[in-house]
């Protein structure tokens, strides 16, 4: 029982850190007559991304990201998943090749947002003032 509690946490803790490393974003793609939907899918550097696809065809469709070796079959009335971290900013295709659909995954560069300090001086050498004043 004690080995089981200390597996339990350890693995807990494993997936915590996993989480914090890589958020997951969750993305449902459709395979319809037009195409796939949505066509783009934005993410952020370093997210991971779980699709989930279906199909309003009859016909069996798929999904591929070649560059993240994912392969989804798309049918009617089914969903499949698969995961993927996205860890460089950049268009990342993906596509049918039965069907000639096609779209892309943009991975946006995360950009950290620049913080003022109070105390700090400006160039100018004044001191940071509220507008109010």
């Amino acid at each position: 029982m004690k080995l089981f509690l200390i597996s339990f946490f350890i693995l807990s803790a494993v997936m915590a850190a996993d989480h914090a490393i890589h958020p997951t974003r969750e993305v449902a793609v459709i395979v319809t007559k037009e195409g796939y939907y949505p066509k783009t899918i934005s993410v952020f550097e370093g997210e991971k991304v779980r699709f989930y696809i279906t199909s309003t065809l009859e016909e069996p469709h798929c999904m591929i990201v070649e560059s993240h070796k994912i392969f989804l079959a798309a049918s009617k009335g089914k969903v499949t998943e698969a995961e993927a971290v996205f860890n460089k900013a950049g268009e990342f295709a993906f596509y049918c090749p039965s069907s000639k659909n096609d779209g892309k995954v943009v991975v946006l560069k995360k950009q950290l947002p620049k913080r003022e300090v109070a105390s700090e001086k400006k160039p100018d050498g004044m001191v940071w003032m509220p507008k109010e004043y």
